[in-house]
C-alpha cells in the first residue's frame, strides 16, 4: 500500500500538476482575499474586534482548557473537513464545493493574521507565531493534499465517464489510503492545537506581553 501511494504521489506530481497549481492558487487567492477583507473592516468591526483581543491577550495567562474536550473538538471539525473533501472527491459536480472549502481555509488563515500583525503590531506577530502556526503546519499541507487527490480522482471519474475502458478501482483503493493518511496528519495538527499551542499562548502571554 504503501508502495503504491508513494507511486500515485510521484504520478500526480509529473502527470498532474495542474492540478496542484489550481488547488495552491484557490488557496492563495483565499489568503489574499481574508488579508484584503481584513483591511478593508469597518471601523466599528475593527474596534470590536481589538477590544475581545486585548481581552484575549489579558486573560491567556490564566485559560485553562479541557484538554480532552477540545481534543475531541477540535479532531471532529479537523476530519469532517477532510472527510469531505474525500465524498466530493467522488463526485465531479462535487469539485466546486471542494475548492470552496480550500478558498475559505485560506481566507480565515489570511484575515486572522493580517488582522492580528496590523492592529498589534510585534505583539500580533507573536500570537499569530504561537497560536495559529503551530497546528497549520500540519493542517495546511494535509488540506493541500486533500485537495489535490480530490481533484485528480475527480478527473479520472470524468475520464471514465467518457471512456468506460478507464480502470478505477485501483485508483479508488489509493485515493482511499492516501486520504486516511492525510486524515492521521490532519489529526496530528489537532494535537499541536490543543496540548502545544496553549502552552505557547500562556508562554507569550506571561512573558511578552
Amino acid at each position: 500500500m504503501t508502495r503504491r501511494i508513494r507511486g500515485f504521489l510521484v504520478s500526480t506530481l509529473r502527470q498532474s500538476w495542474p492540478f496542484y497549481l489550481t488547488i495552491i492558487l484557490i488557496f492563495a487567492i483565499g489568503v489574499f482575499a481574508g488579508s484584503s477583507g481584513a483591511q478593508k473592516l469597518q471601523a466599528e468591526q475593527t474596534q470590536e474586534l481589538s477590544l475581545y483581543l486585548d481581552q484575549f491577550i489579558r486573560q491567556a495567562g490564566l485559560i485553562e482548557v479541557d484538554s480532552a474536550k477540545a481534543l475531541k473538538d477540535v479532531i471532529y471539525n479537523n476530519i469532517v473537513v477532510i472527510v469531505a473533501i474525500y465524498l466530493l472527491g467522488l463526485t465531479i459536480i462535487g469539485i466546486p464545493v471542494m475548492l470552496g472549502i480550500i478558498f475559505t481555509r485560506g481566507f480565515v488563515l489570511g484575515f486572522a493574521i493580517t488582522f492580528l500583525t496590523g492592529e498589534k503590531s510585534l505583539q500580533g506577530v507573536i500570537l499569530a507565531l504561537t497560536a495559529i502556526l503551530p497546528q497549520n503546519i500540519f493542517f495546511v499541507p494535509a488540506l493541500l493534499m486533500g485537495g489535490v487527490a480530490s481533484l485528480s480522482f475527480t478527473i479520472l471519474l470524468a475520464r471514465r465517464f467518457l471512456n468506460s475502458k478507464v480502470v478505477v478501482w485501483p485508483s479508488f483503493v489509493v485515493y482511499s489510503g492516501l486520504m486516511l493518511i492525510i486524515t492521521v496528519l490532519s489529526t496530528w495538527g489537532g494535537l499541536v492545537e490543543v496540548y502545544f499551542t496553549p502552552f505557547l499562548v500562556k508562554l507569550a502571554a506571561n512573558y511578552i506581553f
